[in-house]
């Protein structure tokens, strides 16, 4: 099958919600900014109504501005902050309504190819809309933690050996500026249930099945001619656990972000981020999650969903 064509960053849509994370989640687009080629950066503020109550707006007549307005310079006055002399140009956008529709219309109308979105530990319910987001959206999704390395050196890439994974290692290529050194992949794999039914120990299959990924791998990165050969860890998983190991290698490399495309083999749907991408959206890491995605593959779904 031929490979998908790598696709620049130039148009980012970050998503705010008047939080202090917001000052995180800018200087993180700000950092990144300057590292990918992004030429204009949409911040995007949805509030679930800019309407006033009708009997307070007859009792203040002249006080109140509209909402949306003073949001508006508030959030202008925080991305100037870490955009003040940037090339990049910015643009802050508040609308109302159902967050995930609004944030999908825009990156439609606009045609993001990436989005940037807060990641918070403390809320429980914040991984919902991410989640929403990252199944839909048609380009790639970038979640920020609270605690973030203000850096990006090392990369960490899970692979299935999919033309997807091969996508996420361009992505990160161009992260670090193509230093293999910089990047490594890590590919999970499970030993079947029944493997004792051909008269085999767990070890024994374990290895074969290992072995086996080896050689997928080394075809891998020849078939895809990246930068560098590329270190590959591979990791038997015996409980349903991928995203803990994923997260373990990361610290153990010293990852700065973790880049994973957004479909493994999974073809029945081009709407599938792929379980393991999906469990990384959840699971509470310090560590950034780009979810790498070939842009547009989604759009027949997202003009379905928003009627366009």
């Amino acid at each position: 099958m031929e490979a998908f064509k790598h696709h620049s960053y130039q148009v980012a849509l970050v998503t705010l919600d008047l939080t202090e994370m917001d000052e995180h989640v800018i200087r993180y687009a700000a950092m990144i900014s300057k590292i990918l080629p992004i030429e204009r950066i949409f911040f995007l503020h949805v509030a679930k109504t800019l309407e006033f109550p009708e009997e307070l707006i007859q009792k203040y007549p002249t006080l109140m501005a509209p909402l949306d307005e003073s949001i508006q310079a508030e959030i202008e006055q925080k991305v100037g902050q870490y955009f003040q002399g940037s090339e990049v140009k910015t643009e802050c956008i508040v609308r109302d309504g159902a967050p995930i529709d609004k944030i999908l219309k825009l990156a439609k109308v606009k045609s993001v190819d990436l989005i940037v979105m807060g990641r918070k530990k403390s809320l429980k319910g914040s991984g919902l809309v991410s989640s929403h987001i990252a199944r839909k959206c048609p380009c790639s999704l970038l979640l920020v933690p609270e605690n973030f390395r203000p850096e990006i050196k090392k990369v960490l890439i899970p692979v299935d050996f999919s033309r997807h994974s091969a996508l996420a290692v361009h992505q990160a290529e161009v992260l670090t500026k193509k230093s293999p050194k910089d990047m490594a992949l890590v590919h999970i794999y499970n030993v079947p249930t029944g493997y004792y039914k051909i008269g085999k120990t767990y070890e024994e299959f374990d290895e074969i099945i290992r072995g086996h990924a080896r050689n997928e791998c080394a075809k891998f990165q020849k078939d895809h001619q990246f930068s560098g050969d590329l270190e590959c860890s591979f990791l038997s998983s015996k409980l349903d656990e991928n995203e803990k190991l994923v997260h373990a290698r990361a610290i153990e490399f010293g990852a700065d972000i973790i880049a994973i495309g957004s479909r493994g083999r999974t073809t029945a749907s081009s709407i599938l981020i792929g379980s393991m991408a999906e469990k990384l959206v959840f699971h509470e890491s310090d560590i950034p999650v780009l979810i790498v995605k070939n842009k547009g593959e989604n759009m027949g779904f997202l003009e379905a969903i928003l009627r366009v």
